[in-house]
């Protein structure tokens, strides 16, 4: 089978599930986009959410920099709201699954993970060197951070079953109508 006829699939099966489980789709593109920033600022920058609620408090921000215990609040709120993050891109991609309900095999299909290594990983890190003029190898590794997440989360998600993410009361109607 050639690659093209494979894409071609791919892109069916994908139209399909969007088709059935809007918005979930959306919803896990929203998260892909917000990942890699989200890495970034826990990884790199934590004062970057202290100057959020600065910002979005209407605050002048200070003149002298953050302190050291403002980092480390800055640090903690950014490792909640990933964690929040991960939870919603869990739930977002059962939903997707859930109502999209493709009997094609595994649980997670038709993956998620070449769209997200695609749209923030590819594409993200493409604009970045097209507007920075350097390649970064760690903005690099944190651009595909949206493609770990949904590779991580679709293995939980085939582990975990037909019966959790389609429900057992959904499974037991398509066993009875086949």
């Amino acid at each position: 089978m050639k690659v093209s006829d494979q894409a071609g699939i791919y892109a069916a099966q994908l139209h399909v599930a969007e088709t059935h489980s809007r918005p979930w789709l959306w919803v896990v593109a929203v998260g892909w986009i917000v990942c890699p920033f989200l890495v970034r600022t826990v990884l790199m920058n934590p004062g970057d959410m202290i100057w959020a609620q600065y910002v979005a408090q209407g605050l002048s921000l200070p003149s002298h920099g953050f302190t050291a215990q403002q980092t480390a609040v800055g640090f903690v709120e950014a490792v909640v709201a990933l964690a929040v993050l991960l939870l919603l891109e869990f739930c977002a991609t059962v939903m997707f699954y859930r109502r999209a309900a493709l009997d094609l095999g595994p649980v997670a299909t038709p993956t998620l993970w070449p769209l997200a290594a695609l749209l923030p990983g590819v594409l993200g890190n493409a604009a970045w060197l097209a507007w920075s003029g350097s390649f970064d190898l760690a903005g690099c590794l944190i651009g595909g951070s949206s493609a770990y997440l949904t590779v991580g989360v679709e293995i939980i998600i085939n582990r975990l079953g037909k019966d959790f993410v389609y429900g057992k009361k959904n499974q037991l109607v398509q066993l009875q109508s086949q």
